[in-house]
C-alpha cells in the first residue's frame, strides 16, 4: 500500500513538471502601474525605458489573480512566459511572474 501511494505521488509530481516546462521565460520588463481593471482582473502597466514600440514606452494589459496586491504607480518587473513561438500577445498561452521594484 506504501508502495502504491509512493509511485502514486512521483507521477503525480512528474506529470506536474512536464506540464509547466511548456513555457519558456520569453522577456522580461519593468514598468508602473498605470490602472487597475478590477472586473477583468488585469493591471495596465507602462513599460518604461523600452526601447520599442511607443516613445514613452509600451503599453501591456497582466491577467493577474489578486488586484488589490497592487496600486496605481506602484512599479514592477514582469517576466513573460510563453508556450508558442509565435510573436503575438495571447494571454491564453502566456503566463506572468510580477515583482515589486524599489524605488
Amino acid at each position: 500500500m506504501k508502495n502504491k501511494i509512493t509511485i502514486s505521488l512521483l507521477l503525480l509530481i512528474f506529470l506536474f513538471i512536464t506540464g509547466c516546462s511548456d513555457y519558456q521565460e520569453d522577456f522580461t520588463f519593468t514598468g508602473t502601474v498605470e490602472e487597475i481593471l478590477v472586473e477583468e482582473e488585469m493591471l495596465v502597466i507602462k513599460e518604461y525605458d523600452g526601447v520599442e514600440g511607443r516613445k514613452g514606452g509600451n503599453i501591456y494589459e497582466i491577467p493577474v489573480d489578486n488586484e488589490e496586491k497592487y496600486s496605481i504607480g506602484q512599479k514592477l518587473e514582469v517576466t513573460v512566459f510563453s508556450n508558442t513561438d509565435d510573436d503575438v500577445w495571447d494571454l491564453d498561452r502566456m503566463k506572468f511572474e510580477l515583482k515589486t521594484v524599489a524605488d
